[in-house]
């Protein structure tokens, strides 16, 4: 079947290119309202399908011969290198498979408890009744998680002042990757330039890591974090990862591991703060299961307290961190009852398809019951996809939402939040979907005497 002719098949360069820069949610989400699920688009140069029909989407992710566009690969690789977040085919089969050993759930235990090690210790820093932006308390902390995950379990003069230094230049140069990866997937004929300071800081970023890495092939040893893992990985043949390799898939891992969390906890507190009675239920749970905070949150306890991860599926439901993902095929390939032409990119956006009531009833409302085990199994393959799907399936998915729950939950035992009246949160949909600017909340430490409770089960089953 060919695809169909409905739809805005010519978009000016002056004219929709700019709505789609200044605002590609808006632009995306009105396309199935006024053209249906499968629309084809020109936009500039490019020949461009849209679909949002979920099996449409699931063939997409598991068809190998459908990579991801060079568009949507350029401004990433001018800072991650060639990692898995840039590669394609044969480079990024090898590069998935060496490091999955380190994400087995074998060392998850590690993993957990250095989770909860520094959630705990983020809030000491806390004070008091306070008003605080909790998208920079939340950046600073899964930084902390996941630079200790990386170059080492445990605590040293030398790895806190290295991880220090590498999350400065990372900090430094991050706002321009994420400029430059969202620029190129709509102007990809413009050149991705880095201003000359946040040059110095790729710079300094990569020789930082490059020196941590030849330090650690040269002493050797496992340290049990995941540079360890990736130094000690062989492919088949026996062959290590080089130098260069580890370098641009440690970067990947500091960007992909911190920066994609802190966005999903912010969110997750921000529509907690709106939600007050749902708020006081998951606290609930958490102070249950931790003897009223007495306890540390540990994943051992994570199974006590379900409504913390329907808190985060449904934030990433509402908030998908990678909120847009596209697919181009290599050679002429079916979609469905579609014929795709080679090279033609399909873009697809899983801020539209989680947010559409035909598979969401009521998709504004926040409703973490969504998830409750019995209504999980209403939704349709590939209308939920917070971690993509296929071979590009995030490595870190367990990883990270683990990580998620440790947080939400510790936070919760200790406070409580409020939105900051007349603060208005806008989306700032780059690479990572993340609130424009900073997101100020009241936190109140949580008073047991006087804690509000809420039946989970009458949440639970919303």
């Amino acid at each position: 079947m060919q695809l169909p002719d409905r739809g805005p098949r010519h978009l000016p360069l002056l004219g929709h290119l700019p709505q789609l820069a200044i605002d590609p949610i808006k632009f995306l989400s009105q396309l199935p309202q006024r053209y249906g699920d499968v629309v084809p688009l020109r936009i500039g140069v490019s020949k461009t399908l849209f679909i949002n029909r979920p099996e449409l989407i699931q063939q997409l992710l598991r068809d190998r011969n459908c990579f991801r566009s060079e568009e949507s690969r350029i401004g990433l690789r001018s800072f991650l290198g060639n990692g898995l977040l840039t590669t394609e085919g044969s480079q990024h089969l090898r590069h998935r498979r060496l490091m999955a050993p380190a994400f087995h759930r074998e060392r998850f235990r590690e993993y957990g408890a250095l989770m909860s090690e520094e959630t705990y210790s983020e809030l000491t820093r806390w004070g008091g009744n306070q008003t605080r932006d909790v998208r920079e308390d939340m950046t600073r902390l899964t930084y902390a998680i996941v630079s200790k995950a990386l170059f080492n379990m445990e605590n040293s003069v030398q790895s806190t002042h290295e991880a220090d230094e590498v999350g400065k230049a990372l900090q430094e140069v991050l706002p321009w990757m994420l400029l430059g990866a969202a620029l190129a997937g709509v102007a990809p004929w413009l050149p991705v330039i880095y201003p000359p300071h946040a040059r110095r800081s790729l710079k300094k970023l990569r020789g930082l890591v490059q020196d941590i890495i030849v330090r650690r092939r040269r002493e050797g040893g496992d340290r049990g974090d995941l540079l360890s893992m990736l130094l000690a990985a062989r492919d088949e043949d026996g062959q290590p990862m080089n130098d260069a390799d580890i370098c641009d898939e440690t970067l990947t891992l500091l960007m992909a591991g911190h920066d994609t969390t802190a966005s999903t906890m912010t969110w997750a507190l921000h529509l907690l703060a709106q939600h007050p009675q749902l708020q006081a239920a998951v606290a609930d749970q958490v102070l249950a299961a931790t003897q009223q905070g007495q306890a540390r949150v540990t994943t051992e306890l994570l199974p006590q307290m379900p409504l913390v991860r329907q808190v985060i599926d449904e934030t990433l439901r509402m908030f998908p961190v990678v909120w847009v993902g596209d697919r181009t095929p290599q050679r002429p390939t079916s979609l469905g009852p579609y014929t795709i032409p080679a090279g033609t990119r399909v873009l697809f956006a899983m801020f539209v398809t989680q947010r559409d009531a035909r598979y969401f009833p009521d998709p504004e409302r926040f409703d973490p019951g969504r998830f409750a085990p019995d209504r999980m199994k209403q939704i349709p393959d590939g209308a939920y996809m917070p971690f993509g799907g296929g071979v590009h399936l995030c490595i870190g998915n367990h990883f990270a939402l683990m990580e998620a729950q440790i947080i939400l939950a510790a936070l919760l035992s200790r406070f409580t939040f409020r939105s900051v009246p007349n603060h208005r949160v806008r989306l700032d949909p780059q690479v990572v979907l993340s609130p424009h600017g900073a997101l100020p909340m009241i936190v109140h430490e949580r008073s047991r005497s006087t804690h509000q409770t809420c039946k989970s089960s009458q949440l639970i089953s919303t």
